[in-house]
């Protein structure tokens, strides 16, 4: 059974109107305190509270209704999260929730189940030891039911998580005869992450499969943004930058190849920081 979704953690700060922008404000003391007490983050996690902010959006559900919700995100890059939200609220594209993981005591499988979209989790990666890009507050997963995780193993054996989306959403079209429209499909918003420094989507991936997943990308850029606060917000910047401008000069006819080739560009550019050592 699902963990229950925490209905008196801290109270976000959510009492915004329904006509209200997305807005950013740091971690405060006391969602921090909460977030350790859920296990959300730890003193061994890569960055702390004070690189991160929460990032309040309004966003429709799948009823139409406008809902109210926050997402934890590294600080420097926050403004952007800001905008991807709106964008996707512009857009109506519809989410079930959007609550930070300590709603679900830090479990990424319950946020997962109940279908939430999320970013900051200090975890490791799935299937791994090293951290997740979440634990960097530089992931978003969106919509994890229609867009599930998708492994196969050494045996060639598929799991998919959640559970329930695997009769309903392995198929990836949109539009299919004799079928109502879907909607919540991440095919739907890459340009809208991308145009704002989430470069990388699982959906490329050969497997593990992740749609739900957005990053920003390499593992170098990830560890220059942790460990540069004061330059991370401006390196950000040029990383989206380079990405518009190679998007604008590009004469391939096909918007999606397009897209690929300047990901792949852009992400191999910024693959070649280290931290300097003195």
């Amino acid at each position: 059974m699902p963990e229950k979704i925490l209905s008196s953690i801290v109270v976000l700060p959510l009492l915004l109107s329904t006509s209200a922008l997305a807005s950013v404000e740091p971690i405060t003391p006391q969602q921090c305190k909460v977030m350790r007490e859920k296990g959300a983050i730890s003193n061994e996690s890569p960055i702390q509270c004070d690189r991160l902010s929460t990032v309040h959006v309004r966003h429709y559900d799948f009823n139409g209704e406008v809902k109210q919700g926050a997402v934890v995100v590294m600080n420097s890059v926050a403004h952007r999260v800001e905008r991807i939200f709106e964008a996707l609220y512009q857009r109506k594209v519809p989410m079930q929730s959007v609550l930070p993981i300590e709603h679900f005591n830090g479990s990424d499988k319950a946020s997962m189940t109940a279908n939430n979209t999320s970013g900051f989790n200090a975890r490791p990666m799935t299937g791994g030891t090293e951290w997740s890009k979440h634990a960097f507050g530089l992931a978003i997963d969106i919509n994890p039911v229609q867009n599930p995780f998708i492994d196969i193993d050494d045996h060639n054996r598929v799991s998919v998580q959640p559970e329930q989306s695997t009769k309903q959403y392995l198929n990836r079209y949109t539009y299919r005869a004799g079928k109502p429209v879907r909607s919540g499909m991440a095919e739907d918003v890459i340009d809208i992450f991308a145009e704002n420094g989430f470069l990388t989507w699982g959906g490329y991936w050969n497997y593990p499969i992740d749609s739900q997943h957005f990053e920003v990308g390499p593992r170098a850029l990830v560890n220059r943004l942790a460990a540069e606060p004061g330059k991370a917000r401006g390196v950000f910047e040029k990383y989206i930058a380079d990405y518009l401008t190679c998007m604008k000069a590009s004469t391939q006819a096909v918007h999606e190849q397009a897209r690929a080739i300047c990901v792949q560009k852009v992400t191999k550019k910024f693959s070649n920081w280290a931290p300097s050592r003195k």
